[in-house]
């Protein structure tokens, strides 16, 4: 049973996908009994570099508890939308002038596609698809925590949003679609010199209305039950660096995700450690000391963490847990998976 979903987000280049992983690791390692999945929602993917193993679009095992995956949203697209595009043709097909012309049914094969289906759509069958895990169920996992890298922030609150609003996209799609057909039907209704009905009956009307409305319900149901996951189960953390830029990023991210999840923690990655011989480091220090107290001041209710830039690059498993101890130093897996309790 799914215990929690970590998000981590914020400006793109502050490290989300190195803490991810490191978060990962260091949750896998605590808990050994319990099964945890890495997922890369930022298509800028970068787990394979950080893992230095191969890693795409299936689940691919790690550490003995620990699973990571980088999907493609076009692969995982295609193949949910496409036994919704067949429903569509099928039921469209139903109508008796597709059958008496052959231009129709030609042209329904070709324009209702899952290449046609709008990005939106796409996206929001994509993300569904990962946190119902119907995929993974298949294969006999069921993942107990989940650590999701997500896009910068504009794409991120499309991710969250489009649970909500999938099946004003189908339904308008379907329309939209519907209508053409119909003045399809009209234009070539012209030559036979009378108004061909789309339907024999009123019962084949009613027919195709009740089985797209099933399906919308099924879409909606499912929208709703994503929705509702990550609002009781969901855990945001925002990563930034102490910059001006990134740090109004997370300001901005915290307004626009406040109805859809809980923001637990800050990540406040990268700080320039002290150094008595470098005047560079010493003035980067200085001015990234100011934007910390800032964000400490702004964020003043919410557990922050703070990382240092390391002098070698946190890959592998042993590279990230070495980050892990950086960003998370001595505390229990409880703290890190419910930052504010009992703060």
């Amino acid at each position: 049973m799914l215990k929690k979903i970590i998000v981590l987000g914020g400006k793109g280049g502050v490290g989300k996908s190195t803490i991810s992983a490191a978060t990962a690791v260091v949750i896998s390692d605590m808990l050994p009994n319990e099964k945890i999945l890495l997922i890369s929602f930022d298509m800028a993917h970068n787990l394979t570099d950080l893992f230095e193993i191969p890693i795409g679009n299936k689940l691919t095992r790690v550490m003995d508890n620990l699973w990571v995956i980088e999907p493609d949203p076009d692969v995982y697209a295609e193949e949910y939308t496409r036994d919704f595009a067949e429903k569509m043709r099928n039921l469209l097909k139903k109508m008796p002038i597709v059958g008496l012309i052959p231009q129709i049914k030609t042209f329904i094969d070709t324009t209702f596609t899952a290449d046609s289906i709008p990005l939106a759509l796409k996206n929001a069958m994509f993300f569904q698809k990962i946190l119902d895990a119907e995929d993974i169920n298949k294969q006999g996992l069921d993942f107990d925590y989940i650590v999701a890298d997500f896009p910068p922030t504009g794409n991120m609150i499309a991710l969250f949003d489009i649970p909500e609003d999938t099946v004003k996209v189908v339904l308008k799609y379907s329309l939209n679609f519907y209508n053409s057909i119909r003045s399809t039907v009209k234009n070539v209704s012209r030559f036979f010199k009378k108004v061909t009905r789309p339907f024999e009956t009123q019962e084949q009307k009613e027919e195709l209305g009740d089985e797209i409305l099933k399906m919308l319900n099924e879409l909606e149901e499912r929208g709703e039950k994503i929705s509702k996951l990550i609002h009781d189960i969901g855990s945001l953390r925002l990563v930034t660096i102490a910059e001006k830029a990134s740090f109004e990023e997370i300001k901005r991210a915290r307004e626009l995700t406040s109805k859809y999840i809980t923001l637990d923690a800050v990540h406040i990655n990268m700080i320039t450690p002290k150094s008595e011989t470098c005047e560079f480091c010493q003035k980067v220090r200085t001015i990234q000391m100011k934007y910390i107290s800032e964000i400490q001041q702004e964020f003043h209710d919410t557990m922050i963490w703070q990382s240092h830039k390391l002098q070698e690059e946190p890959v592998g498993i042993e590279g990230l847990r070495k980050f892990a101890r950086e960003v998370y130093k001595d505390l229990r897996v409880e703290k890190i998976l419910n930052p504010n309790q009992e703060r």
